[in-house]
């Protein structure tokens, strides 16, 4: 028979493996849409999640993906930062280095670097709507119940943010242009 104290220890337990099952996928794709590189996303999830096991406590069992997500701008927020940094502390050979690719997918590599590049100037409040309607598929409720926001508000932001992405994408090669004078 499980003691009172075991159940304590075992619950918050049980309630993060569900969190981590349920919502996993979901938040490395948001994170890696929300411009945390390719070679960080596991580690950004993954802090995502550790993150909500240290405050496990503090969030109500309704606003568990609501916590994830916040955290998860806020995480890209920190590893968008931190590449900045670390680019600009590398030799130019060192950024121009890429490893073979393979050529059957070099079209589609340059497609997402484009699309990594547009959501990248699109400001962070309508790009996370924008990728959570557009690339994830949620619905506008959804994305209210799950960003805390009001159902107005996400659908403001949508039309902004396709408004915004319609004209980065026909300004790309200028977005070409300022990415390859980045440090």
């Amino acid at each position: 028979m499980a003691r009172p104290e075991d159940l304590a220890v075992v619950e918050p337990k049980l309630r993060l493996e569900r969190m981590v099952a349920r919502d996993y996928r979901l938040m490395w794709r948001l994170l890696r849409r929300l411009g945390v590189p390719l070679h960080s996303v596991d580690d950004a999830t993954q802090q995502v999640f550790l993150i909500a096991a240290e405050r496990l406590v503090d969030i109500r069992e309704e606003s568990e993906r609501s916590f994830t997500y916040g955290t998860a701008l806020r995480v890209a927020q920190t590893f968008r930062r931190r590449v900045v940094r670390e680019r600009a502390e590398l030799p130019s050979d060192e950024l121009s280095h890429r490893g073979p690719d393979p050529e059957m997918l070099a079209q589609q590599r340059r497609a997402c670097e484009q699309l990594d590049r547009v959501l990248d100037a699109m400001p962070l409040e309508l790009r996370s709507v924008f990728v959570l309607f557009e690339l994830e598929g949620m619905t506008s409720p959804e994305i209210a119940a799950l960003a805390e926001l009001p159902l107005g508000t996400v659908a403001s932001r949508l039309r902004r943010a396709r408004e915004r992405f319609r004209e980065l994408c026909a300004d790309a090669p200028a977005l070409e242009r300022r990415k390859e004078d980045e440090p």
